[in-house]
C-alpha cells in the first residue's frame, strides 16, 4: 500500500534530486513543477505543506523532475514562459523567449514615442513574443515572419491567448512579405541567430540539445543573418524607417559599422541590465 505524502516532503525530494543534478536553480525549479501539477500558488505551497498528494501527482512530479534532470528546459516542461508580464506557450521547435529580448521590445517602444511607429515587421519571430507585446504595448500593426511552420504555430496560438492581431507568415526571412508592404514599412525588428558555429557545442545542454539550432546558428562569425536582413531591409522600410536588431554581447561595433555602411544613421547601441550591448538600431537615411 502506498504511503500517503505531503506536499513538503515531495518538495524536498524534488530539491534534493534537482540539486543533485546540478541546477543551479533546484529549489526554484522544484517548487514551479510541484505548484504546475497541483495547480496551487506558492504561498499554498509553503503554508499547506501538510496537505497530501495523489498518487497520480506524485508520478507525474517524478516524471518532471526525471526530464529536468535529463535537461529538458523547465520553459518546455511547464509549456509556457513569462516575457513582459504577459504569457506565452513555448515547447520543442521554438526559442525560448528571454529577458534579453525585452531589451529589444523595449528599444522599439521607445522611439516610437517620438517617431510614431505603427507598421513593424519581426523577422524569424519564433514564439510571436516581439510583435505580440508591440501590438499589446504599442497598438501598432505588426507581422511575424518565420521560416519554421512549429514556430508559427506557436507564435498563432500566443497571440489568440494574449487577444492580438498580428499577420503571421511564413517565409524566409523576407521572401514571402506582400508587395504592398514593400517601402512602405515604419520599422523591422529581429532577434536573429547569432552565436558563431564553434561556440554552440559550448552552450548549457538545455540550450544546445534542446532549443531549434536554426534560432541559434548564426554561421562562423555569428553575423550571416545580420547581413542578410540588412541586405533586404532597405527594400522593406519606408525612408527614414528603423531597423531593430538584438545581438550578442560582443557584436555592437561590428553592426554599427554594418548599419553605417548599408544606409543607416543616428545608429545606437543599447545595453541591458549587465551593461553589455544588447540591442542596436537606426534610421534608414535613404532607399537603396
Amino acid at each position: 500500500m502506498r504511503e500517503n505524502k505531503t506536499l513538503s516532503r515531495v518538495l524536498q525530494e524534488g530539491k534534493k534530486r534537482l540539486r543533485n543534478a546540478n541546477k543551479e536553480n533546484y529549489a526554484f525549479e522544484a517548487e514551479l513543477l510541484l505548484m504546475d501539477i497541483c495547480g496551487i500558488n506558492r504561498v499554498a505551497l509553503l503554508t499547506q505543506g501538510d496537505a497530501e498528494i495523489t498518487s497520480e501527482q506524485e508520478e507525474k512530479y517524478i516524471a518532471y523532475l526525471a526530464q529536468r534532470e535529463a535537461n529538458r528546459p523547465l520553459q518546455y516542461i511547464l509549456g509556457q514562459c513569462e516575457f513582459m508580464g504577459l504569457s506565452f506557450n513555448v515547447g520543442e521547435g521554438v526559442l525560448i523567449p528571454r529577458s534579453d529580448t525585452e531589451v529589444l521590445v523595449e528599444a522599439v517602444l521607445e522611439v516610437s514615442e517620438r517617431e510614431k511607429i505603427k507598421t513593424v515587421i519581426d523577422v524569424g519571430t519564433g514564439s510571436g513574443c516581439i510583435p505580440i507585446c508591440l501590438t499589446h504595448f504599442g497598438q501598432m500593426i505588426a507581422v511575424g515572419l518565420d521560416i519554421s511552420p512549429v514556430a508559427l504555430d506557436f507564435a498563432r496560438k500566443n497571440g489568440e491567448f494574449n487577444h492580438v492581431a498580428v499577420k503571421w507568415i511564413e517565409s524566409d526571412l523576407f521572401s514571402a512579405v506582400p508587395e504592398a508592404l514593400r517601402g512602405a514599412v515604419d520599422a523591422i525588428v529581429s532577434n536573429p541567430p547569432y552565436i558563431s558555429k564553434e561556440v554552440i557545442e559550448g552552450l548549457m545542454p538545455e540550450v544546445r540539445d534542446y532549443e531549434p539550432r536554426n534560432a541559434l546558428d548564426g554561421g562562423d562569425d555569428g553575423l550571416d543573418f545580420y547581413r542578410r536582413i540588412l541586405e533586404e531591409s532597405c527594400n522593406w522600410l519606408r525612408e527614414g524607417g528603423w531597423l531593430f536588431f538584438e545581438i550578442g554581447y560582443d557584436q555592437g561595433q561590428a553592426l554599427l559599422e554594418m548599419m553605417t555602411e548599408a544606409g543607416f544613421c543616428q545608429c545606437a547601441l543599447q545595453q541591458d541590465l549587465a551593461g553589455l550591448d544588447r540591442v542596436v538600431f537606426g534610421k534608414l537615411e535613404r532607399n537603396q
